[in-house]
């Protein structure tokens, strides 16, 4: 993989007298999630970053933010449709879409009495072999990116709630659906350790991924993004003798 592949953090602003103790922290990071609630530009104008990420802001409420378009992005996670509404009644703000991928779970059902001396079988449910889905309308992630391109929109966040749940790495096989795709896609969902960064590194395809505080916290930006470095294999390159160098040891 190429292209950069982005740190956004997930972050709670500390008490104003811990301000400082953030700032050393965080540096580093992409971009911050953090609920606008409580929270103005002011607030963070300390830190240094590139993009606040804005989950589930609102327009109307969160003033500041507006005003502040430059660095701000607006996260919504109630699906296409509605984020859609609101790229149209806000269209100076960036808006990208935040959807819960899933895969559903293979399950048999009978084929049902058989006729005559034939044998009745189990068949495997059709719906599930299909692929990963997500939660807005349990639509195809495939047709669900194409729609979002459709709308306009040029990134897409994609977070697996049930890899957040085991904590042992990101759903890497989502981006098999969705590589050399037109949207930017965002990941997020089980990072709980370094490791699972390096694995994203290798798998490429992400141009953003998530991770938690507690991890940021714990690693520091540093290895965090040292660890989104791809890395290239060593290649054995052959030694080649001449026709005039005698092999060692000859006389």
């Amino acid at each position: 993989m190429s292209e950069e592949t982005k740190l956004f953090v997930q972050y709670q602003p500390e008490a104003e007298d811990m301000q400082q103790e953030a700032d050393a922290w965080l540096a580093g990071a992409d971009g911050l999630v953090i609920n606008p609630c409580g929270c103005t530009p002011e607030r963070l104008g300390n830190l240094v970053f590139e993009t606040a990420l804005l989950l589930a802001g609102d327009p109307v409420r969160d003033v500041e933010w507006r005003e502040d378009g430059e660095r701000s992005c607006w996260i919504c996670d109630q699906g296409l449709e509605a984020t859609a509404r609101l790229q149209e009644r806000w269209p100076g703000l960036h808006w990208v879409p935040r959807l819960t991928v899933f895969k559903p779970e293979t399950s048999y059902r009978f084929s049902g009495p058989a006729v005559g001396e034939g044998f009745s079988f189990y068949m495997p449910d059709t719906a599930a072999i299909k692929g990963w889905r997500v939660s807005d309308g349990e639509t195809l992630l495939s047709e669900a990116v194409t729609r979002a391109a459709e709308l306009g929109f040029d990134s897409l966040w994609l977070h697996s709630e049930a890899a957040e749940s085991r904590g042992k790495g990101l759903d890497l096989d989502v981006l098999d659906r969705v590589r050399g795709g037109p949207l930017s896609i965002w990941l997020s969902g089980g990072v709980s350790e370094l490791k699972y960064l390096q694995n994203l590194a290798r798998a490429g395809g992400a141009s953003a991924v998530v991770v938690g505080e507690a991890l940021a916290r714990e690693s520091g930006m540093e290895r965090l993004r040292q660890a989104l470095i791809p890395r290239v294999p060593l290649q054995q390159v052959p030694i080649r003798i001449g026709q005039g160098d005698a092999p060692a040891g000859t006389v």
